[in-house]
């Protein structure tokens, strides 16, 4: 997943989404910006606090995410977080450093181990959901395809014929006109075999007698 794809479904479209999974990618490449946009606004007292307090809930999110890509439930990132606050007691109430540091890295071991590790079925569903970046809610849905009409024709329908006299349509096979009672001009007929022929016939089309120079 790209740096931009990733802040897009992280603080967008799954911003306070623990649904589905996150792929390492998505995972560090937010972490990595929630990272250092913190520590630029840091010195802005207000605003620092505001940025924290806005990427509490999407670190939280996709962390929960990222454990659902190795199979682990969510919950297991709370882990890392006791070990860090004990490491942080354990100067407060003067305990060996050597105490403090054995928390700290185990937290961080830790927490590294979960974001770095592959997902369980790599491009398959697992018991939290289908493969991360198949699951992109900010894929939008794809529209519709165009009906295709190349592989239809449709057929101009023959006008009506229609009466020279009074201009009205001739019913279907009639001689005559139902308005005016003008007859249908009869079509030229062979002098052979009487058969039917249009206007610009040369031949009979029956029996082949040339009709026209």
């Amino acid at each position: 997943m790209t740096f931009k794809d990733a802040l897009r479904n992280c603080l967008t479209v799954k911003y306070c989404s623990v649904q589905g999974r996150a792929s390492r990618s998505e995972y560090w490449w937010f972490m990595l910006f929630s990272s250092v946009a913190t520590a630029v606004l840091e010195n802005v007292p207000v605003v620092g606090i505001l940025v924290s307090l806005a990427f509490l809930a999407p670190t939280i999110c996709v962390t929960s995410r990222r454990l659902h890509d190795i199979g682990w439930s969510g919950w297991w990132q709370i882990l890392p977080l006791i070990l860090f606050l004990a490491s942080i007691a354990s100067i407060l109430f003067d305990v060996s450093g050597m105490t403090f540091a054995l928390l700290f890295l185990c937290g961080l071991g830790f927490a590294l181990y979960f974001g770095i590790r592959k997902g369980t079925a790599p491009g398959e569903p697992n018991p939290y959901g289908g493969a991360p970046d198949s699951f992109e809610a900010y894929a939008r849905p794809a529209r519709p395809a165009p009906a295709q009409t190349d592989d239809f024709v449709l057929e101009e329908e023959a006008a009506p014929a229609v009466c020279p006299n009074c201009g009205k349509p001739f019913a279907p096979e009639a001689r005559f006109c139902g308005h005016c009672g003008h007859a249908w001009p009869a079509a030229p007929k062979c002098p052979s075999c009487g058969r039917e022929l249009t206007d610009d016939s040369r031949f009979c089309t029956q029996c082949g007698a040339k009709l026209k120079d």
